[in-house]
């Protein structure tokens, strides 16, 4: 098997087994923990797969600095959320009870985080998904699916939030149904959708018909 078959299937199979943890990560009482992290740590090594390559002609962004330096922002930025977690505050009855100025000093800190984490995750996705496509190592016009699957993923966050604001308090019990829908939605097309796609595309490449073309 070639470089760039082996990379991809690989990578492949480490984001279809991300999807499939998700999809059963609560359905196994008390390892949701657990599987929360093996997932974030399988899919950081599969993105950074992808982004190092085998070889350079395996990797979807050609080891160009910029699409590879996307790609690990993409695939350890989890992480880095997950080990600062637990040094951020609780919204919970404890903080509630420090006072009122308490609480709002650790809602103003967790809003702050969210939309930082918004903002890294965004940006370093469409600047990856924009590398990929530029770097014309995936087949077209497949190249092109990584902003697709963000595209989704960033629709799965908005969309909720405006039918939050639409509905009121009168729909709210559809609406969560809703984002909780979109919201796996926008999870399975980057993990399991992306996943599928490089299985197929390794199965049908072979090593020496993928062309790399060099940074302009």
């Amino acid at each position: 098997m070639g470089r760039v078959r082996l990379t991809w299937t690989t990578g492949g199979v480490g984001l279809v087994l991300c999807g499939v943890m998700g999809m059963f990560q609560y359905s196994v009482f008390g390892l949701a923990s657990a599987i929360a992290v093996a997932m974030d740590i399988v899919f950081a090594g599969a993105v950074l797969l992808f982004a190092i390559g085998l070889s350079q002609e395996a990797s979807v962004v050609a080891r160009r600095p910029l699409g590879t330096t996307a790609l690990a922002v993409v695939a350890l930025w989890p992480l880095v959320m997950r080990v600062a977690q637990p040094f951020l505050p609780t919204m919970d009855a404890a903080t509630f009870d420090a006072g009122l100025e308490a609480y709002r000093a650790a809602e103003s800190v967790l809003t702050t985080v969210f939309l930082v984490n918004l903002l890294v995750s965004f940006a370093a996705g469409s600047i990856a998904a924009v590398q990929i496509a530029r770097a014309k190592v995936v087949p077209g016009p497949w190249r092109w699916a990584p902003l697709w699957a963000l595209v989704l993923s960033a629709a799965a966050v908005v969309l909720p939030q405006l039918l939050f604001a639409v509905a009121g308090a009168t729909g709210a019990q559809i609406t969560a149904e809703v984002a909780i829908l979109l919201g796996a939605v926008g999870f399975l097309a980057r993990t399991l959708g992306l996943g599928i796609l490089a299985l197929v595309l390794a199965a049908r490449t072979r090593a020496d018909s993928v062309n790399v073309y060099p940074s302009t």
